[in-house]
């Protein structure tokens, strides 16, 4: 059976037990408005602590996504004020994997989401 990347997404934060709002529109620097896929709070887990807000971009393309995307991603983080910023996408170029690890850009693919869905289906307290 095949995922949408949104609803792997979506299971991986709810794993986490996260607290997340989706399709939030953000008000940043210069009063000009960003969109993110989902806006994570917090985590209900005691021992997780986010240290703020993360916001998370799905970007379901079928082409790989490149390092245009992860400076818009750091763009938006900057503006926002957001903690962190993950972006979630089928593939990524490797030069967009090398610079949203310098930048600490948070980066799933499709695949690791699945490899990371099979892991959680194991633990018995999951609920998809």
């Amino acid at each position: 059976m095949e995922l949408e990347l949104n609803n792997l997404v979506k299971d991986f934060l709810r794993f986490r037990q996260f607290d997340f709002d989706s399709n939030v529109t953000l008000r940043g620097k210069n009063d000009r408005e960003f969109q993110f896929s989902y806006l994570v709070h917090r985590s209900k887990d005691k021992n997780v602590d986010i240290g703020g807000r993360i916001g998370v971009i799905v970007k379901d393309w079928s082409r790989s996504c490149g390092y245009n995307v992860i400076l818009e991603a750091e763009r938006l983080q900057v503006n926002t004020g957001l903690t962190k910023v993950m972006v979630c996408a089928n593939q990524f170029s490797a030069t967009a994997r090398e610079l949203a690890e310098k930048l600490g850009i948070l980066t799933l693919t499709n695949g690791e989401l699945v490899s990371i869905r099979k892991m959680y289906m194991q633990q018995p307290s999951f609920e998809p």
